[in-house]
């Protein structure tokens, strides 16, 4: 059926398709389906109804300022008043509804006009999904396509953004959806460039259960994490410095969000604000990475701190100093004691840390806690995470920041703690010297868990030393990073099982498991492969890589600096016009069911402090080998 056109009218005339559907249910039998495809309205009892918008009020929708449509057009319609001018009446209980996937209607703004996104109120948007793209044309005859996605399961204004474009039509096209092939549309408008309203200094609203929280941070994108107390679908405000004048909207409704943030500049200062379910939260600002080239880089990394207690707390405020602020935060590990659960990761991580995460991103790496509950699955659904390797696993990844390649890995993986659904052994270490091998910056760091070099409690984890220290060596890694045991100590230079000889390169191991959790005795002397060795005092490290200089300190609760460890080398060119600036490559979070809140996220009472020895002890994992000193 080809296009019709009509003038833009009021009609909020009771529709009669729900007593034809049932006349023709009626006549066919109870078994049978309607002879004829119809758009019924009989709703489900079991599925909830989002409160509606005033049918009676001009339509809003957040993050669109609504252009007047001229005229709008349909490919058909139902034959019973479902016509395409109800999509401009303002009235969410009309509808155009069209049969047949392809379905579209069609927006004539009646001149060009700038272009940034659309809204859609989707008929009966809380029962099912539309499949739906977004095109705009110049001359209502060749349309580009702009956005294409599923709809978010509710059935209020929808906001979909994309990026500024001169048009004079917006063409909506329905591929079907969940339930049948209807396109069922109650309001539609195009959204023009706005002036940015004024940035909140302050939170308000309801308070979010979760604040945001900085992931996968990259030179041209970044994700905001939050949790809401409602199901809804949140938008996010962006942009350079404080001028707000973008939006990113979250792509599903649920209480667990990820927006994405994209079209961002490496090594810049953007600010941001989050909208859900009428929580807004105050102005707070991030860098996103530096592109490859860049000389300096500054970051912190600590581990074992999760236990929402006095030390932990004392760290996280000496690291939230300006002095000490990392551009972000490499975590090694034992983020949430005792076990890795969803409540202790909110209680003993997320609440405690929540001011820095929401300016500092955190890149982490798997503990053996957090592999006590379902071998880390409750780290896997908190964190969003780069998935640039073939399992398209979080649990080891790597990332660029300046001139600084990082490569995370999952060492309870490597020492046989994983079962071969959730992780490979040889498939992370293939992983790894391929990872490593491609880089192609000057600096090389990699952090985990267990240390291959430790006089601790646990002593060195020997499996990581013998399978990966040949590869460090191999390809030229400058500094590893571990945690495990609970208290300070860095190498001396080191290669094979012993310290580097003199004029060969070696490299510095250290533990930094100093971020909180109960301290505990070293086995026994200091051996001779220790440069230093300190379990009386809680604090993380400060690193700044800049130019052919890296220097590492260890940063004390009470702000002293305890230890320096200083790398030079001469830098070779590094290219950065041949660099590819991509977005982190990421997989889905858990998507929630927006009818039904995750029993896991339901308010509990608080959990109290993991302080004492006993919060913090380890279960058993595969024999090490003893050393010989």
């Amino acid at each position: 059926m080809g296009s019709v056109w009509a003038p833009i009218m009021s009609d909020r005339r009771t529709l009669t398709t729900c007593f034809m559907g049932v006349l023709l249910a009626a006549i066919a039998g109870c078994d049978e389906q309607p002879l004829t495809p119809v758009d019924q309205d009989v709703v489900p009892p079991e599925i909830p109804m989002t409160e509606l918008q005033d049918s009676e009020a001009a339509l809003t929708a957040p993050g669109c300022r609504m252009l007047t449509t001229a005229s709008v057009a349909a490919s058909g319609d139902d034959g019973d008043g479902s016509v395409a001018a109800n999509s401009q009446d303002d009235n969410l209980n009309t509808r155009w509804s069209g049969p047949g996937v392809g379905a579209f209607l069609t927006l004539d703004l009646g001149s060009s006009q700038t272009l940034v996104g659309t809204t859609v109120a989707w008929h009966r948007g809380n029962e099912r999904q539309n499949h739906f793209v977004l095109s705009t044309s110049e001359n209502g005859t060749t349309f580009t396509q702009a956005y294409a996605a599923d709809s978010a399961l509710n059935n209020l204004p929808q906001t979909y953004a994309f990026s500024a474009r001169k048009a004079r039509y917006v063409r909506i096209t329905v591929n079907g959806n969940t339930v049948n092939d209807w396109a069922s549309i109650a309001e539609a408008r195009a959204c023009g460039e706005q002036t940015a309203p004024p940035v909140p200094t302050a939170d308000s609203g309801p308070v979010l259960p979760r604040l945001p929280y900085l992931q996968s941070v990259g030179p041209t994108s970044a994700i905001v994490a939050f949790r809401s107390s409602a199901s809804c679908t949140p938008f996010v405000r962006f942009g350079e410095g404080s001028l707000l004048a973008r939006t990113a909207v979250a792509t599903v409704a649920g209480w667990r969000h990820a927006v994405v943030l994209t079209g961002l500049q490496p090594g810049r200062a953007y600010g941001y604000s989050v909208e859900a379910c009428g929580s807004v939260t105050g102005l707070r600002t991030f860098r996103t990475a530096s592109a490859p080239g860049t000389q300096r880089v500054r970051f912190t990394t600590m581990g074992d701190f999760g236990t929402g207690g006095s030390a932990q707390s004392k760290v996280m405020a000496m690291m939230n100093k300006p002095e000490w602020r990392g551009e972000f935060l490499v975590a090694l590990g034992d983020n949430a004691y005792s076990d890795g659960t969803e409540q202790e990761f909110q209680d003993r991580m997320f609440k405690p840390m929540g001011t820095l995460l929401r300016e500092v991103p955190v890149f982490p790496s798997l503990g053996n806690h957090e592999y006590v509950t379902n071998q880390g699955q409750p780290y896997l659904d908190n964190f969003y995470l780069p998935a640039n390797n073939p399992a398209k696993s979080e649990r080891y990844y790597s990332f660029d920041w300046g001139n600084v390649h990082f490569t995370a890995l999952d060492s309870n993986c490597a020492i046989g703690m994983a079962s071969a659904d959730r992780c490979s052994a040889a498939a992370q270490k293939a992983w790894a010297e391929q990872d490593l091998a491609a880089s192609a910056l000057p600096w090389k760091v990699v952090f985990f868990h267990h240390p291959p070099w430790s006089s601790g409690e646990h002593g060195s984890q020997l499996t990581m030393r013998r399978t990966y220290g040949p590869l460090f060596e191999k390809y030229g890694v400058d500094l590893v990073l571990t945690g495990h045991d609970h208290n300070y100590e860095r190498s001396k230079p080191m290669k094979g099982d012993a310290v580097a000889a003199s004029g060969t390169r070696g490299i510095p191991y250290v533990v930094v498991g100093s971020g909180g959790a109960t301290l505990r005795p070293f086995a026994g002397s200091q051996p001779s492969w220790t440069a230093l060795r300190d379990n009386q005092v809680y604090g993380f490290m400060d690193v700044v890589v800049d130019g052919g200089t890296l220097t590492a300190r260890l940063i004390t609760s009470t702000g002293t600096v305890r230890d320096t460890l200083t790398l030079t080398k001469s830098l070779p060119t590094v290219r950065a016009a041949s660099l590819k600036l991509a977005p982190l490559e990421t997989v889905p979070g858990p998507v929630d069911d927006p009818a039904r809140m995750p029993e896991s996220l339901r308010a509990r009472p608080p959990l109290p402090p993991a302080d004492r020895l006993e919060d913090v002890a380890d279960a058993p994992e595969p024999p090490v080998v003893p050393e010989a000193e």
